[in-house]
This record gives C-alpha cells, sequence and structure tokens, in this order.
C-alpha cells in the first residue's frame, strides 16, 4: 500500500474539506500544478507552431504526456488523440463515422449522458438508438447478445457508473460486438486511474483527465485502436501538411484530429499526474477505494434512515434519506462538516430516476481518501437526523440555477 499521508501532501486544499465529490473531479497535484506554472513562467509558447526554442520546449512536453497516457494504458502515442474531455471523444467518434439510414447504436441504460447524447443526437440521420437494458446497475451480457443485430455498428457502455461506481463486464461485451463486426466505445471517464484498466478489446476509450488520472480539468483524450478509420469533423490550423485553394493534405493521426491550439498547459500537467497515479498503482488504489467503499456503506447502513443504492465495496456510493431534498442534504452535510459531495441527477438522469426523481446524494471516494473522512460523513448524517424536525424545518426551494441541474457531472 502506498504511503497516504505522504500523497495527501501534494492535495493542499484536504486540509480545509472533507472532500468526496471525486466523480465529478478529483483534485489535482502540486506536481502538475507546478508543471503548468513552469510552462507559464518559464517557456510558453505554441504547440508545433515554430523552430524557436518556447515552441520546441512546449512540443516536447505536450509530447512527453501524450507517451506518458500511452505508457500508462499500453497503447501507442500515435492512437492517443487529445480532447477536452470525455464528451469530446465520445463526439469525436460519433461525428468520426459515415452513417447511414438504418445504422444502428446500442447504449445501457447507465450511461453518463456524455455517452448517451452524441449517439441520440444521429437518429436525426435515420440511425436506430437501441437502450440495453440494466438490472442492479449492471449490464448482462446475454441482453447485448439478444439485442445486437447485423445493422449494430456500435455498442457503446461506461466501464463504471458515475452514479453508483458498478463496473460493466467490458471485456465480454467486447466479444459479442466483434462477432457481430461492431466495434465498442468505452466510456472510461470513472474507471481509468481507479481500477486496472485493459484496453486490449477496446476499439475506443474516453478517458477523462480530471478524474482518476488527477489531471487539471479541461482536458481529456480519446483512445483509438485504429485513428485512420475515423474520418476527422473539424477542420484548421495543425491538421495539414499542405492547403491550396484546390486542394488539403491532412497529417496523419493523431495530429488530424486536433485542430487549433489545444489545451497546451492542461496537456503539460497531466504528465505529471499520470506518473502519480501510475507510481501509486492501479490495484493498490482499486483496492484502497474498494475498503473505503465497504466502510463508509457499513457506517451508512447503521444509521437506518438511508437509502444505499451503490453496491457494497463501491468508490462511487449514491444514497438518500426519504423526506429529505437530495440538495438540502448535500448543503447541510457542507454547512455542518465542510464535507463535500453532490447531489442531483449525475448527469446520468434516466439511470438516476430509477431511484428517485429528484436524484440522489453522492459520495465518491479517490486514492487521497481516508477512512477518517468516510466515517466523518456518516457521523454528520447521523447528527443531522438526531436534530431534524420536519415539522419545523421550511419547505426547501431549490436555488436557482443558470445551468440545467442535470448538468452537474
Amino acid at each position: 500500500m502506498y504511503d497516504l499521508t505522504a500523497l495527501r501532501e501534494e492535495f493542499p486544499v484536504l486540509e480545509e474539506v472533507i472532500y468526496l465529490d471525486n466523480a465529478a473531479t478529483t483534485q489535482t497535484p502540486v506536481r502538475s500544478v507546478e508543471a503548468i506554472c513552469d510552462f507559464f513562467y518559464d517557456y510558453a509558447g505554441n504547440y508545433g507552431r515554430g523552430t524557436h526554442r518556447l515552441a520546441r520546449e512546449t512540443t516536447a512536453r505536450c509530447e512527453e504526456s501524450r507517451e506518458d497516457l500511452a505508457d500508462f494504458l499500453g497503447a501507442y502515442p500515435e492512437q492517443i488523440i487529445w480532447t477536452g474531455n470525455t464528451t469530446g471523444a465520445i463526439n469525436l467518434i460519433s461525428q468520426g463515422f459515415s452513417w447511414k439510414k438504418g445504422d444502428e447504436v446500442l447504449c445501457t441504460a447507465l450511461e453518463h449522458h456524455s455517452n448517451l447524447l452524441p449517439w441520440m443526437a444521429l437518429k436525426r440521420q435515420g440511425v436506430k438508438v437501441s437502450i440495453i437494458p440494466q438490472k442492479g446497475g449492471y449490464v448482462d451480457p446475454d441482453s447485448v447478445s439478444d439485442m445486437i443485430t447485423s445493422k449494430t455498428r456500435v455498442v457503446a457502455v461506461t466501464q463504471m457508473s458515475n452514479v453508483t461506481g458498478t463496473i460493466q463486464p467490458v471485456d465480454e461485451i467486447a466479444d459479442i460486438t466483434h462477432d457481430a463486426d461492431a466495434v465498442i466505445v468505452v466510456d472510461g471517464a470513472q474507471s481509468l486511474g481507479h481500477i486496472p484498466v485493459d484496453i486490449s478489446k477496446m476499439d475506443y476509450l474516453a478517458i477523462a483527465g480530471h478524474k482518476g488520472l488527477l489531471g487539471p480539468q479541461g482536458v481529456g483524450a480519446l483512445y483509438a485502436e485504429e485513428p485512420q478509420t475515423l474520418s476527422e469533423s473539424q477542420y484548421g490550423g495543425g491538421t495539414v501538411t499542405s492547403v491550396s485553394f484546390s486542394d488539403v493534405v491532412l497529417r496523419p493521426p493523431p495530429a488530424r484530429f486536433e485542430p487549433g491550439t489545444p489545451n497546451i498547459p492542461g496537456i503539460i500537467g497531466m504528465g505529471p499526474a499520470i506518473r502519480l497515479v501510475d507510481a501509486l498503482g492501479a490495484e493498490e488504489i482499486a483496492d484502497h477505494e474498494e475498503a473505503l467503499g465497504d466502510t463508509l456503506f457499513d457506517a451508512l447502513e447503521e444509521i437506518g434512515q438511508i437509502e444505499i443504492f451503490s453496491p457494497r465495496g463501491s468508490p462511487v456510493v449514491s444514497f438518500g434519506a426519504p423526506g429529505i431534498h437530495p440538495d438540502l442534504l448535500a448543503t447541510r452535510l457542507d454547512e455542518m462538516a465542510a464535507v463535500c459531495v453532490r447531489s442531483g441527477m449525475h448527469c446520468a438522469e434516466p439511470y438516476s430516476r430509477t431511484f428517485c426523481d429528484l436524484g440522489t446524494v453522492r459520495a465518491s471516494v479517490a486514492c487521497y481518501t481516508t477512512s477518517e473522512e468516510v466515517l466523518i460523513l456518516a457521523d454528520t448524517l447521523r447528527e443531522l437526523f438526531d436534530s431534524w424536525d420536519p415539522d419545523s424545518e421550511p419547505e426547501y426551494v431549490p436555488e436557482p440555477d443558470r445551468w440545467e441541474k442535470s448538468r452537474c457531472p
């Protein structure tokens, strides 16, 4: 097991709060922030845009991060395409295929909106989108076998649910998909950096930089086993070798899929974060987070007034308290003990609504979370319920927000 005390020194904010909203975004380690500052202070130039020393240094550091991610996955650098986030990665795939009327996509009933809406948008082109059912947070591979047809081109599945943390049998689903001559698109936003991930049967893996990989926000990536089979859907600087008014010659992947100036400081910050996660070890992180999930599950179960929607041992624990709005519960946890959790639909509304029309409260751990922190969450809930008087409690009305509540990641 890694040194948890030493690890937490990389995340100063953990001295101020009990941070349990890691499924939305993890904290970024000091080493990544320092790398970003070094870029701005010492060598800020544009990526791939010049021969002077600052441009060369910038380009080299960005490519180092690409190599770090490729090494972490067991891939080749040319199979890694930088995007802004997981959402951008999945849209790159959905827009990178030539679709025809009658084509079919299978999605699961567990999906984050990012792995649902890009496929649903294809309905305008006559593509059929079918939903693979879930039971208890899991997809049965037999259901995939029953639904897949000769017209199915894509099976899209999350590896780990961002609502309940359930892990899907991706390898089995991939075998079924490939037997039907379709491709599998895996949403790895919640899994990568939390559990060991084997890409050997994945055609595409959508990656979030700011979750289990501990990187900064605004950076994501797409692993594509055969990137040359995708069609480019955006064009611009950096994607071409030559341009005339009559012809355009595109660069080979991944450059042809990365138009314009990327999030250079974010990409540079990814390298140290990935190396930190790699040094900790996926198995060790998974064991640590599973133990925390057990601890939290048992503590919540002992309270007796909690409905737990996640399985025991999950690093993502969704729960609710009958009669108390999830937003109110999350707000009180923050006010009483600086416990930061998420409430609402978690941007997976169809799945979240199977538990409650108002959504759930979600506590999610990370490699740096301690057992003391999850017990503070449970103790604070117990204190809240001991003093709760529904008759004297004013009706809770969620504060208006300029974004839709379901926008929450």
